[in-house]
């Protein structure tokens, strides 16, 4: 049996990880993505600082202070999960194909080298340089535990919610790249996915929302216990399909003195029903998704070198 370390030097010398890191972090354009990052992160706390004290006008005000904390904390999350949402399928949707479209996917499979580790490989070199991003952030991202407002337990669910969403579209870039011949076309695919599980999904979410409030109006408290257990884990569901719906419901849930695992939503009658945390049900359904398309993508290659 292959115990951790034993499969963590395997990957190491993973002979296509190591080329892919080394090509990239030796160019420029990883220190510019990354200092361009960094200068946005911080150029938007500064700004949020400046307008905090201009709207000041009295000395110290704590509950301002808390929800100055919360704010930025909202304002760096958000503009990392966009920054996740515009690289990652960049950096992978074109691993496979753009092989192919070189010709060059031939040559890899005839050496010693398995689909699998090769898909590793290029999965992992991608995801290597947004962990990178994520990391070199969170300076920033605990200025606002030292500021107020902002407990470690949050930080923490939303580096996990960000490494998990970055996970899950370097895997879709994989996926559509091992899927297709064209660069482009994979590329225009992984994006879609991204987009769809960012904004796509809490638009849906908020329109079935907006439905059945039209639609049942009043009525919620003549509907059965049975429905309205359903119908809350539905939506409790849906929200955990999205990392933006997530956060915030994990958020809600720790501001109401819900605990980080467990969640618990009043029902019509009065009574209540308790969930698994929003962040438990995304962290587990991305990476059950983002193994079964890594699979996939070995799958395939291994087919197309048939």
């Amino acid at each position: 049996m292959i115990t951790l370390s034993q499969a963590g030097r395997l990957l190491l010398r993973n002979p296509v990880l190591v080329k892919e890191v080394r090509t990239r972090m030796r160019g420029g354009r990883t220190f510019i993505v990354l200092t361009i990052h960094l200068l946005a992160l911080a150029g938007a706390l500064a700004a949020a600082y400046l307008l905090f004290r201009a709207s000041l006008t009295t000395g110290v005000n704590l509950e301002a202070r808390r929800l100055f904390g919360k704010a930025v904390f909202g304002l760096m999350i958000w503009m990392e999960l966009i920054t996740i949402s515009f690289i990652a399928p960049a950096l992978t949707s074109g691993a496979i194909a753009s092989e192919r479209e070189r010709q060059t996917l031939d040559l890899l499979r005839v050496t010693l080298l398995s689909s699998r580790a090769l898909v590793l490989g290029k999965y992992l070199s991608g995801l290597v340089f947004i962990f990178l991003l994520v990391l070199s952030s969170l300076p920033l991202q605990t200025l606002p535990f030292v500021i107020g407002g902002v407990l470690a337990q949050e930080i923490l669910v939303a580096v996990l919610i960000l490494a998990v969403t970055a996970v899950a579209f370097c895997a879709a870039g994989i996926f559509f790249s091992s899927l297709f011949s064209r660069v482009l076309l994979s590329t225009v695919l992984a994006y879609a996915f991204a987009i769809f599980v960012v904004f796509g999904i809490p638009m849906i979410l908020l329109l079935v929302l907006l439905v059945l409030g039209a639609g049942l109006g009043g009525a919620i408290d003549s509907i059965s216990l049975r429905t309205q257990m359903m119908l809350i884990f539905i939506g409790w569901l849906a929200v955990s399909m999205t990392p933006g719906a997530t956060i915030v419901a994990t958020e809600v849930a720790l501001l109401d003195q819900q605990g980080l695992l467990l969640a618990r939503l009043h029902l019509g009658n009065g009574s209540e029903v308790a969930f698994p945390s929003p962040w438990i049900f995304y962290v587990v359904f991305y990476l059950l998704v983002s193994i079964g398309m890594l699979w996939f993508s070995a799958k395939r290659v291994s087919r197309i070198a048939m």
